[in-house]
């Protein structure tokens, strides 16, 4: 009779223990699935749009002036930093020697003139023959060109500034034995200057000449300054600087005002880094989903305060190497999921995936 009880109870309590276990696996099989999503929280598009480049100062115009010819300097007074206007002498050397060359190939024309005139007559009254007029023609030729030689020589004896600008170097002192080709002064221009950065390929690819002041709306400012100065784009390199995957870019900036900007300095170059002023953010092409049913394009918005997502209706721009141009569907602050989106409903259960150091 003990032996029936004992076998009534195992076998109640392995009743209960497979009902619980069943229980257990019911309860796991019925709980929903939770998916970790990855965000992009759409920062604020002004400031988005804003791209900083170290930028060099450099004259829009330098010239290294020097002279044609050997001499002796006698005339040089010009201080660094000194402003000059176009045509205005800025160097002279020794031109005693080039003034009596000149003489003397004044005094050569005009025998040569003479002469020249004088048998052209007598050519006319078949008194010479035409080989004698041939030679004093020729020897006028020369002599006119042996003038204008030595008129020549004695202008190189000077420097004149072929454009108005600042003394930036003075290279020697007076009174030295130069030779031809030595650099002397240094001019640049001082209305206009030189800004260049160094721009990224991926960057520059989508870029035109016309494109920079209608989009990008180049402007430069100096030491941290909130104050920013226009800047228009002259010119691209061709050739990839050594050691890394950008170009230089120069633009031109007309001298401030209130500033006394010098070649040399350095600045901050900002660009408009979007195409257009109404791309609100760019997200990766994995963010999109076309519905197959409307055929709309829309992105997954996460409500942190409800935990839920949202169908937010988008229209695309172009697409670019690091994702997509949004034109419109989404704000400042809003967090767009970036992975997995085309296995998301409005229904699904999603938590957001938080990196933790060391992961």
């Amino acid at each position: 009779m003990r032996s029936e009880y004992r076998a009534a109870a195992v076998a109640l309590l392995t009743t209960s223990l497979l009902s619980g276990c069943y229980s257990a696996e019911s309860s796991t099989s019925l709980a929903p699935v939770v998916r970790p999503v990855k965000l992009l929280t759409i920062k604020n598009t002004n400031l988005e749009q804003s791209r900083m480049f170290p930028a060099n100062i450099a004259a829009h115009q330098q010239a290294e002036l020097a002279f044609r010819i050997n001499g002796q300097l006698v005339s040089l007074s010009l201080n660094e930093g000194q402003r000059v206007k176009k045509g205005q002498l800025l160097a002279q050397l020794d031109a005693r020697d080039a003034k009596n060359t000149l003489l003397n190939a004044e005094s050569n024309y005009e025998l040569a003139d003479l002469d020249y005139k004088r048998k052209r007559e007598l050519l006319k009254r078949k008194l010479i023959s035409k080989s004698e007029f041939d030679i004093a023609s020729a020897s006028f030729k020369a002599s006119k060109a042996s003038l204008q030689s030595a008129k020549d020589y004695l202008q190189y004896t000077q420097i004149e500034a072929p454009f108005s600008g600042v003394i930036a170097q003075v290279s020697l002192d007076n009174h030295q034995m130069i030779q031809a080709g030595q650099t002397v002064l240094t001019l640049q221009s001082e209305k206009q200057l030189d800004v260049t950065i160094q721009m990224p390929e991926s960057m520059l690819i989508d870029m035109n000449d016309n494109q920079w002041q209608s989009s990008h709306q180049p402007k430069v400012r100096f030491n941290g300054s909130a104050a920013t100065y226009p800047v228009t784009y002259k010119e691209h390199a061709s050739k990839i600087s050594p050691g890394t995957q950008a170009y230089q870019v120069t633009f031109t900036l007309s001298q401030p005002a209130e500033l006394n900007v010098l070649p040399g300095m350095s600045a901050e170059l900002l660009l408009n880094s979007s195409e257009s002023s109404n791309v609100i953010a760019v997200i990766p092409v994995a963010a999109v989903v076309s519905d197959d049913d409307s055929g709309e394009t829309l992105v997954w918005s996460y409500d942190t305060e409800l935990e839920k997502l949202e169908r937010r209706l988008v229209t695309l721009g172009r697409v670019k190497r690091d994702g997509v141009e949004i034109l419109s569907g989404l704000k400042h602050g809003d967090k767009v999921v970036i992975a997995g989106s085309s296995q998301l409903t409005e229904n699904s259960e999603v938590k957001p995936l938080r990196w933790q150091r060391g992961v």
